[in-house]
């Protein structure tokens, strides 16, 4: 089993992978933050030509800080995404 699996079931490869999974069910087409958020209405992106910032103006530092940025932004409480099901790290409290 991987250690890095997601609720739904879906056995990653890495963390990164992982990370990658969450984001595809989470952050829609037009990467527009959820209007009921605090930051609802901003697009949150990874800039052009810099995988450590976002187009908000956030300064991650680094690709993975980025990612942290951007499901923070976008995981929804229930965790339910875009398929409908529940997607969460196996280990992360619920």
């Amino acid at each position: 089993m991987s250690a890095c699996r997601c609720a739904c079931g879906y056995d990653a490869d890495s963390a990164d992978d992982l990370t990658d999974h969450l984001g595809e069910q989470y952050i829609p087409a037009d990467d527009m933050a959820p209007a009921d958020t605090a930051l609802g209405g901003t697009v949150h992106a990874e800039a052009a030509n810099d995988n450590r910032a976002c187009v908000c103006g956030f300064a991650a530092g680094s690709a993975q800080a980025l990612d942290a940025h951007l499901l923070d932004v976008f995981t929804p409480s229930d965790r339910i995404g875009a398929d409908g099901c529940h997607h969460s790290a196996r280990d992360e409290a619920v």
